[in-house]
């Protein structure tokens, strides 16, 4: 039997866009696989157009588990609380108003089986505007020789973004989520991921970004402030307990060289 693929979503207010991530998702080569989201307390109409949507997606073979927040937890807390819901052996990140390109998942699940000691993988993704059409390749790379995604951090470099995944070898991956963070979610994933074991990176798009959307979350709090703040905090979590960072791989497409 096939190894199940977990995608984890959170909807705040995403409405308009959630029937063409779920046709993202129904469109993938790969299965098994399974999307835990969690409605975080939108008050557009998303929860009941998840309900209406559940039907449709567990009729092409995916299973499917809504957890509707009680009360508003943001990215960090909602995508920590999905770990309790997933059972799987590999998950991957993806935001409920972005897609995915047909063959993601089957894609880094053969990284995943070719790679043995990896227990993470991030791949490139393409900035589009709010209708999906194409506008530039994203900003995730490989760190320079030398430097990790935390280095890269202090300089304020981007490095790890869309399409973010980790294996089932990854202990206590709620931790990978920091409670109540509403931005810069990905970089405090990034920083947990490297002081956790081998990581690896291909320059390939497998993720859809739509930009332009009004994020009212993000909005709400200075992301470049979150950012030095989770930035600092790593950098002294690793000097007090004596944490090194993990070699990240990078895969080489081209000819299947790492």
């Amino acid at each position: 039997m096939s190894e199940k693929f977990i995608i984890l979503s959170s909807c705040y207010n995403k409405n308009k866009y959630l029937r063409e991530f779920f046709q993202s998702i129904i469109k993938q080569i790969y299965r098994p696989i399974e999307i835990v989201i969690a409605n975080d307390c939108s008050d557009d109409g998303s929860y009941e157009t998840l309900l209406q949507l559940e039907k449709e997606v567990k009729n092409h073979d995916i299973e499917f588990k809504i957890v509707n927040n009680s009360k508003k937890m943001y990215c960090g807390s909602s995508y920590s609380n999905l770990m309790r819901y997933a059972t799987g052996s590999f998950y991957g990140v993806v935001d409920s108003d972005d897609m995915l390109v047909p063959d993601a998942v089957r894609y880094v699940v053969d990284l995943y089986r070719q790679y043995p000691q990896v227990s993470w993988i991030y791949t490139q993704f393409q900035t589009c505007d709010r209708h999906m059409q194409p506008i530039q390749k994203g900003i995730s790379r490989h760190p320079p020789e030398g430097m990790s995604i935390l280095d890269l951090g202090e300089k304020r470099k981007h490095s790890f973004s869309h399409w973010r995944t980790f294996s089932n070898k990854i202990n206590n991956p709620s931790e990978l989520f920091c409670q109540n963070l509403k931005c810069a979610v990905d970089k405090y994933m990034g920083y947990k991921l490297e002081e956790l074991g081998t990581g690896l990176f291909v320059d390939r798009v497998c993720y859809l970004y739509r930009q332009g959307v009004k994020r009212s979350v993000a909005a709400s709090e200075k992301t470049k402030d979150t950012w030095l703040k989770i930035t600092q905090e790593a950098v002294q979590r690793r000097i007090k307990n004596n944490i090194k960072a993990f070699p990240i791989l990078e895969y080489q497409e081209s000819n299947g060289k790492n």
